[in-house]
């Protein structure tokens, strides 16, 4: 618990906000640019870049921009991916 806020891998609250409008922070650079694009026209995910460091930000809130949490390491984010976006990864 952060204050009120709960916070889960499947619906994190934005810490800033209170809004639960989360998305996943995409680090590096994609396979699929099509399929990319799709999931953030959808607010899945938001672009981080393709430069990732070692302290990178997991979510943003799509309302207020307000990023948190610390990254998972590439190949344990690829895995917790919905199926239809581990296609824009890039091995």
């Amino acid at each position: 618990m952060i204050g009120s806020q709960e916070m889960t891998e499947k619906h994190p609250v934005c810490t800033q906000c209170n809004k639960n409008n989360v998305a996943v922070i995409f680090w590096g650079y994609p396979a699929d640019g099509d399929g990319y694009l799709k999931a953030i026209d959808d607010k899945e995910i938001v672009a981080g870049g393709c430069i990732v460091s070692n302290n990178d930000p997991k979510w943003e809130c799509t309302d207020c921009h307000y990023r948190w949490g610390i990254r998972d390491e590439d190949e344990d984010r690829w895995l917790r991916l919905p199926k239809t976006l581990q296609g824009i990864w890039n091995d």
